[in-house]
């Protein structure tokens, strides 16, 4: 008969052989995991360093592709823009934070088409009028009474803009009004007074040309043509300001006013309207606008730099032609038909 104490040395052998099986194959399978992980990770490693080498060559690839697209815009523009604007009087006006340095490029390129640039108007953050100083400072610089509403200052603010540029475009057949010019009997350029005071108050900031004798920018008296630059990264919305500015100088005809952008990249950026900055959308939307200005869509390109400067060019102050320019919705071509080759 098996007694009480032979159950309890059986099981006590059962669990310790089961305990030193359970032992031993987790130690093997420790090594075996140990192993296939090591292999792994070399494994790994090895695709770490060729991913390394790879990106290594595509910088020095894309650095090499950078460097020749500069040296193909520059050459470009040296062969192809020479005596397209010879003399003709250009201001530039863009709102500030525009990414990507948009302006300098249009700058360099009025530069290399002999065009008299006269410098730039920026339009500062306090357009925005987010605080009360900015509300205020703007109604005195527009001497309107001071108003909470931001709405009508902006208004307000369009209205002379664009009356400032119409006359410098129109002013010989049109009857000058005293107070938008320092020197209303001369006809030389001068700065106007509404522009003045908007600089003053640090709504406007001036870039002039390099080796101009003035830190003002001047205009002239008539024949004036402007390039609008606008894109990602704009400070002040384009809704806001430039957008009624270009409404209502338009409101009589046609102006000689090519509006240009980058194309914006980020798709949530509100300024980006279908791949297309949102002025440039506005005034291919309007039915008025998109008869009356010209717009570039794809400033970063050298294409939409030439396309600029030939729109410039076709924008006669008398009889501006109007055409959409670029790659992105609403262009009609990727640029104006070079003058003598047929109509674009």
């Amino acid at each position: 008969m098996i007694n009480f104490r032979f159950h309890i040395i059986s099981l006590t052998a059962v669990f310790l052989a089961f305990a030193v099986g359970l032992v031993l194959g987790t130690t093997f399978l420790d090594d075996a995991t140990e192993r296939e992980l090591r292999r792994q990770l070399d494994g790994l490693e090895n695709d770490l360093g060729s991913a390394r080498h790879n990106n290594s060559r595509l910088h020095s690839q894309l650095d090499r592709f950078d460097e020749e697209g500069q040296a193909l815009d520059e050459q470009l523009g040296q062969r192809l823009l020479p005596g397209m604007l010879v003399d003709i009087p250009v201001l530039v006006v863009a709102p500030e934070g525009l990414d990507g340095e948009p302006v300098e490029r249009v700058v360099e390129a009025l530069g290399q088409s002999g065009a008299n640039y006269l410098g730039m108007w920026q339009l500062t953050d306090r357009l925005a009028l987010d605080d009360g100083d900015e509300v205020g400072d703007l109604a005195a610089a527009l001497e309107v009474p001071s108003t909470d509403d931001v709405d009508r200052l902006h208004t307000n603010l369009s209205g002379k803009l664009a009356t400032t540029l119409f006359l410098a475009i129109h002013s010989s057949d049109v009857d000058v009004d005293a107070s938008e010019v320092v020197d209303p009997g001369s006809a030389s350029p001068a700065e106007p007074a509404t522009i003045a005071a908007l600089h003053e108050q640090g709504f406007i900031d001036y870039q002039v040309p390099d080796g101009s004798d003035s830190d003002v920018v001047q205009l002239p008296s008539a024949g004036l043509r402007v390039v609008v630059v606008s894109g990602p990264g704009a400070t002040v919305p384009s809704e806001a300001v430039l957008l009624p500015t270009l409404t209502d100088l338009v409101s009589d005809g046609a102006a000689p006013v090519v509006v240009t952008a980058t194309t914006p990249t980020d798709e949530d950026d509100p300024a980006n309207v279908d791949g297309v900055d949102a002025l440039v959308a506005a005034v291919r939307d309007g039915d008025d606008l998109s008869e009356r200005i010209s717009t570039v869509d794809d400033l970063e390109l050298v294409s939409g730099r030439l396309a600029a400067m030939l729109a410039l060019q076709a924008a006669d102050p008398d009889e501006p032609a109007i055409g959409q320019y670029g790659l992105g919705s609403g262009a009609q071509e990727l640029m104006p038909a070079v003058p003598g080759t047929g109509d674009s």
